[in-house]
């Protein structure tokens, strides 16, 4: 049964594509072995009333095993502008 966390962490990258490596969470640091899956979201949230690029969401999510064995799934939500997006654990998958 999935838990849902929605809780921002800090994200370490690497590689040429920039996939997450390590990440930590509440104190605690975790090692990526192995990156599932990633795809995009770039749809509208319900509440959205007005529907265009500028509402658009714009993010990142993976898949992730940890070297502990948890299986983490993660997004960077990415600003319309060039500031820096903000990591989020979503949820830890049993």
């Amino acid at each position: 049964m999935p838990r849902f966390i929605a809780e921002k962490i800090t994200v370490e990258t690497g590689g040429v594509i920039k996939q997450p490596v390590a990440l930590t969470w509440r104190g605690d640091d975790y090692t990526v072995a192995e990156v599932i899956a990633s795809w995009f979201d770039w749809g509208f949230s319900e509440a959205t009333k007005q529907k265009n690029w500028r509402t658009r969401r714009h993010r990142n999510y993976f898949r992730l095993r940890m070297s502990s064995g948890e299986i983490f799934e993660i997004y960077l939500d990415r600003p319309p502008a060039s500031a820096e997006g903000e990591w989020v654990l979503y949820q830890i998958l049993d």
